[in-house]
């Protein structure tokens, strides 16, 4: 589940606070384009007057928009970064294989089945594990 959060994420950079940031441009976009659209009529209605107190909070709801779209696209590209160095940090780790415990108890099981039972099931195992690397590393790579 982890690698395919990681995987969005490098891909577009999404996350909670990205949805959060896209929100607040939304609400104060639209928030925006109200005001702008009393002023206007005002401004048509009236010519002078309140106009000019709708213009500076329309200015200042853009603003807010402004802000919010800049630190939606700097959180973005954060978790981008950091997505990909998981990835690159999950790719370099050492494999299963040659962990202590397993090796252990492979040669524990060796033992007690005897290896020539063992050694064509292993090989066996370790193609079909080859396999489905290979074929998730060409998925990744559609991305």
């Amino acid at each position: 589940m982890r690698e395919i959060v990681l995987a969005i994420q490098a891909k577009n950079g999404m996350s909670a606070g990205v949805l959060i940031w896209l929100a607040v441009v939304t609400v104060a976009a639209l928030t925006a384009f109200a005001f702008l659209c009393v002023a206007s009529y005002d401004w048509l209605a009236l010519t002078y007057g309140n106009v000019h107190a709708g213009l500076i909070m329309a200015g200042i709801f853009v603003a807010v928009a402004i802000i919010a779209a800049i630190v939606s696209a700097l959180i973005r590209r954060r978790n981008r970064e950091r997505a990909i160095l998981a990835r690159a940090a999950r790719a370099e780790t050492p494999s299963w294989l040659l962990d202590p415990k397993f090796l252990a108890t492979a040669m524990q099981v060796g033992r007690d089945m005897g290896w020539e039972r063992i050694v064509p099931i292993a090989l066996v195992g370790f193609l079909a594990a080859q396999w489905a690397r290979q074929k998730r590393n060409k998925g990744e790579q559609n991305f």
